[in-house]
């Protein structure tokens, strides 16, 4: 009998020892909500960029990217990606994403060769673009309308966060 006492206390011992590895692992290497800013501007070869988390996200957790659309009344405008922006000649492209758990691609997807674009329409469209990269986690995904930037980082609570940068 104590023998089998001594094996179950065994037995939970090595069980709890594991689970604090297991938990000091994923605060280590993942996060749940979070929000990042990145700065980029698209090469004209392929009209995408790559940016690269520090750490994994949770394989059920989903990221969405605003685009920095502009200023109203001094507050930044964002707005949910993918985007479509459309020119008086019938031209479009859309701002859309990709993402794995390390790392996401912007890209654009045109229905013309983009390198016609004028400057001015280069200059606001293609140069110099701030994304805002917010996880969420998985749980949280089908439970409310993300398509307000303030909203969104109020909802998850990360209204008073660092927002940290990206490269």
């Amino acid at each position: 009998m104590k023998k089998i006492i001594l094996l179950f206390v065994a037995l939970i011992g090595v069980v709890s020892l594991q689970s604090c590895e297991v938990n000091e692992i994923r605060d280590q290497q993942v996060f749940e909500a979070e929000v990042f800013e990145f700065p980029a501007s698209f090469n004209n070869n392929q009209f995408s960029v790559i940016g690269n988390f520090s750490r994994d996200i949770f394989p059920s957790d989903h990221l969405l990217i605003y685009r920095l659309y502009g200023k109203d009344n001094g507050n930044d405008v964002w707005r949910l990606i993918p985007q479509t922006v459309y020119f008086n000649n019938g031209d479009e492209f859309n701002y859309n994403y990709d993402f794995t758990k390390r790392d996401f691609k912007i890209f654009l997807e045109p229905n013309f060769d983009l390198t016609t674009l004028s400057d001015q329409h280069w200059n606001e469209y293609i140069m110099n673009q701030v994304f805002r990269i917010v996880v969420v986690p998985g749980r949280l995904l089908n439970k409310m309308d993300y398509s307000d930037y303030d909203i969104t980082i109020l909802t998850l609570g990360l209204e008073n966060e660092e927002i940290k940068q990206l490269k």
